[in-house]
Parts: structure tokens; C-alpha cells; sequence
């Protein structure tokens, strides 16, 4: 906006110039001395200065017109020295008429070509940042939609069309179907899917070449009304190929023809970075659905591992289901959130997967366990470790299997880790675990009522269990009025 207002001052200001130049060059000739005529004839000559600025900045026609004022001036020094007249007199005062218009001739077709050139090199630089632009959207994985747009704005606006539009090709239906366009008064002149082969949109998906119609309207009348301007559309139809692949169809809609090669390289350039923007956009889709795709088998192999613990020890299975719901919320209370939440929510599932190593006799066994069989137990996080760690998608939820028995005190096992050196991950889960063993019916006990076993959740603050956690768990708890998820205890 300051770069065009400078133009639009510097035009002005050379209007005035050159009139306040032409008008001074006038009077000198008008009112010098007649005996002053070499004086008079300089006066006559400077006009060449206010010629050459005209010529430069207003081209051809703004320089032949003050030529033409600068040679009404030596007319009149002609007219004014009539008497004195003499064949080298008239001869220099030609020679300043010739040499204004040959002046004014050449100085506007040299600065016609100058903004020739300039223009050109304009719309080249800007037609390089707009590939740079799209290259920029293609790299960086944005959505297909932005970058179509980036790409039909790009070329609406340097190629000078009224309209286009991209259709992508599915394979499925052998289909080309609308995906974005721009310029258009209302929809699409033509928005229905269009089979490969069928018209000018199909036979340019079929042949692989760009297909150009001079006077579309006559075969689809309904394009008339939709592109702006007046005059016949001119319509073209690029094929979309990449990978060895056809992904769709450029279509370009215009009220003008346009011959240069220049135009048509750069129509192809940009077809080429659409096919290349639908080609990683596909890409990227299908990587995201096989993602998709194996993390959900990951996610059912955890839970079959679950359900085959499950099976083993039935005590388990309902237990399961609970410390994860309840553990999943107070997790989040504790500031747990994306990638890290996901990986806490594996391990709360995985949390008991080590008594996969522990005997039937133990692990099954009705009353309490002797000493000895404890020490068997207390293998379990060990038996998790060898299980997990060996796979990497699930090393991150090994927090919780391995370290959800060490206390607070470091009185737990199997590392004794104390305090804050036992991962947040598995003083969170602690709590639910302990809270929901004491509250679920045991062979060798019952289950305990609720204010008994918060009560010994709060005597365990500091002892077993991490006394922020407890508080965060304690809030949980009134806020819920312990109607958890997944409680079957009420």
C-alpha cells in the first residue's frame, strides 16, 4: 500500500514538473530580448528534460505529447523572430523539433520495454512464491482443503482466470468427483461426480492430456451463468498425475484466450503440485488409518491379556475394569493429559498382567498366604517387567505394573524406592488399587464399608501412599459422592 501511494506521488509530481518546465521554457522564449536568441533557443532545447521524464514514466503516449507541446514552443520562437529569419535559424529549430519527437520516440519504447521486463519478472517472482507457498502447505502435511484453496487462489489470481476447480479420482467408483473450487457465482456449474471417460472432464482422466474447449456454454449452457465476465469460455481440463497414479482433474474457466507458452507452463506447474498435494494428502490418510488400524490391535491385545488373567483369577476381572475408570479420572485431577494419559491407561489395564507367573496354588489359594508365599507374590512386578519391557509400544506403561506396590516410605517392593523417586504414574494408581481392594470381598475377608476404607486411605497418607495424591483422591471422592464409575458396591 506505501510502495503504490509513492508511485502514485512521484506520477504527480512529475505532471506538475514537467508542466511548470514546458510553461518556464515558454516565457523564456516569449519575453527574453529578441537579440537574446541564442538564449532564447537554449530555453527551447531544455524542454528535451521535461520530454524524457513524460516518456519514462508515461510511456509513449505521454512522451509524443509533450513533445509535441516542447515543438509548439520552438514554433513560436519562430514565429517571433520572423524578421530576423535565416535558412540556419530554421535549420536548428527543426533540428529541435526532430529531436524532441526522436527523443520522446525513443526514451518511451525503451521504458515501455523497462516495465515490459519488470512486469514480467513481477509475475515470475510471484508465481515462484506461490509455488513456494504450496510446497510450504504440501511439506508441512496441512489439510488437503487448505491446500487446494492456497492452490486455486494462486491461480485465479496470477494466471487472471474467472473460476476453477479440482475433482479427486476414486478408484472405488471410478469417479472424479468435486473436491474445492473458487470463482464461481454459485455452485459448481457441473458439481455431480463424472465417471472416467464421460465428457470433456472424463476424456481428459482417461487420455492423460489436457483438454481445451473454446466455447463451452454451447455444450453445457448452465457454465454460462455461473463465471463471471462477458464472452465466450474458454475451458480447460488438466490431468492430476502423480506416482505413477491419476488423482483427479484441474479444471480452469476463463472469458479470454490465453496463447502465451508462459500461461500454459505455469497452468501445468500447477497441476503438477496439486497431483503432488492429493498424492501425500492420500498418503498421509491411508498411514493414519493403518495407525489407527494397529494401535486398535495393540489395544485389543492388551485387553485379551486382561481377559486371560481374568480367567485365571476371577477376582480380578471386575477389579480391573474398576481401578481403571476411577485411576483414569483421578490421573486427569493429577494433571495427566494426552500421550501420557494414553500410556496410563495401558498400564492400569496391564497392572496385575505379572500374576500370569504365578502358580495356581498361590495365586488361586483361599485363605491367607504364608511368608514364603509372599515372597512368590511379590515376584509378580518382576514377572510384568520381563513380559512388557521387551515391547516398546507398551515401555511407557510399565510405570504402573512394575512400581504400583512401592509405599511412600519405601517399605514397598521390588525396588524400595521412596518418595517422589517412585513415579507419579504409580502413586496415583496406588491409591485406587489399594481403595478398591479393601472394598471388594476377598476368600479370607470381607469387603470393608466405604468410611473404613477411607479412613485407612487417609492413615495411610505418608506412610504407603503419597499424601498429595490422597488429598486430590479424598476431593474425588466428596465430589463424586462415591458414585464412581463402574462402583458396583451401592
Amino acid at each position: 500500500m506505501v510502495k503504490k501511494r509513492f508511485i502514485e506521488l512521484s506520477k504527480t509530481v512529475t505532471v506538475i514538473g514537467v508542466a511548470i518546465w514546458l510553461s518556464l521554457a515558454a516565457l523564456g522564449v516569449i519575453f527574453l530580448p529578441v537579440d537574446a536568441g541564442e538564449a532564447r533557443e537554449m530555453f527551447a532545447l531544455s524542454q528535451i528534460i521535461p520530454i524524457l521524464a513524460a516518456a519514462f514514466y508515461f510511456g509513449q503516449a505521454g512522451g509524443l505529447l509533450t513533445a509535441f507541446a516542447a515543438s509548439l514552443v520552438s514554433g513560436w520562437l519562430v514565429i517571433t523572430n520572423i524578421d530576423s529569419i535565416d535558412t540556419l535559424f530554421v535549420q536548428r529549430i527543426m533540428f529541435q523539433i526532430i529531436s524532441f519527437n526522436s527523443v520522446a520516440l525513443l526514451t518511451s519504447f525503451l521504458s515501455d520495454q523497462e516495465k515490459a521486463h519488470r512486469s514480467k519478472l513481477t509475475r515470475q517472482l510471484e508465481r515462484i512464491s506461490a509455488l513456494r507457498a504450496i510446497d510450504k502447505a504440501i511439506i508441512s502435511g496441512s489439510d488437503l482443503n487448505t491446500t487446494l484453496y492456497i492452490l486455486l487462489e494462486s491461480l485465479t489470481r496470477l494466471l487472471e482466470v474467472e473460476a476453477a476447480a479440482v475433482r479427486l479420482f476414486n478408484p472405488k467408483t471410478n469417479e472424479l468427483e468435486l473436491r474445492a473450487s473458487l470463482g464461481f457465482f454459485g455452485k459448481h456449474p457441473n458439481p455431480n461426480p463424472v465417471r472416467v471417460g464421460d465428457g470433456l472432464v472424463g476424456q481428459a482422466a482417461q487420455e492423460l492430456h489436457t483438454v481445451y474447449r473454446h466455447d463451452l456454454e454451447q455444450m453445457e449452457g448452465d457454465a454460462l451463468h455461473e463465471i463471471k465476465g462477458i464472452g465466450l469460455i474458454d475451458y480447460y481440463v488438466v490431468p492430476l498425475f502423480a506416482n505413477d497414479s491419476l488423482r483427479g482433474v484441474l479444471e480452469v474457466y476463463d472469458r479470454s484466450p490465453h496463447p502465451d507458452s508462459d500461461w500454459k507452463n505455469y497452468l501445468e506447474t500447477l497441476a503438477g503440485q496439486a497431483a503432488i498435494a492429493i498424492a501425500q494428502s492420500m498418503m498421509l490418510t491411508d498411514l493414519k488409518n493403518a495407525n489407527e488400524e494397529l494401535t486398535e490391535a495393540y489395544e485389543e491385545t492388551l485387553r485379551s491379556w486382561s481377559r486371560a488373567l481374568n480367567l485365571r483369577h476371577k477376582e480380578t476381572d471386575a477389579h480391573t475394569q474398576r481401578v481403571v475408570e476411577i485411576s483414569m479420572m483421578l490421573a486427569q485431577k493429577m494433571g495427566l493429559q494426552g500421550e501420557r494419559l494414553v500410556h496410563f491407561r495401558r498400564g492400569a489395564i496391564l497392572h496385575d498382567i505379572g500374576k500370569m507367573g504365578i502358580p495356581d496354588e498361590i495365586l488361586l489359594k483361599p485363605g491367607p498366604l504364608t511368608e514364603d508365599e509372599w515372597q512368590v507374590m511379590r515376584q509378580h512386578p518382576l514377572y510384568a517387567q520381563q513380559l512388557i519391557s521387551p515391547i516398546r509400544y507398551l515401555e511407557p506403561a510399565l510405570l504402573i505394573p512394575y512400581y504400583h506396590h512401592e509405599r511412600w516410605d519405601g517399605s514397598g517392593y521390588p525396588m524400595r524406592l521412596k518418595g517422589e523417586e517412585i513415579p507419579l504414574e504409580a502413586r496415583i494408581f496406588a491409591i485406587v488399587d489399594v481403595w478398591d481392594a479393601l472394598r471388594s470381598d476377598r476368600p479370607y475377608r470381607k469387603a470393608l464399608p466405604d468410611e473404613e476404607a477411607t479412613q485407612y486411605i487417609r492413615e495411610q497418607s505418608g506412610k504407603q501412599l503419597d499424601p498429595e495424591v490422597v488429598r486430590a483422591f479424598l476431593e474425588m471422592l466428596e465430589e463424586n459422592d462415591y458414585r464412581l464409575p463402574g462402583d458396583t458396591s451401592l
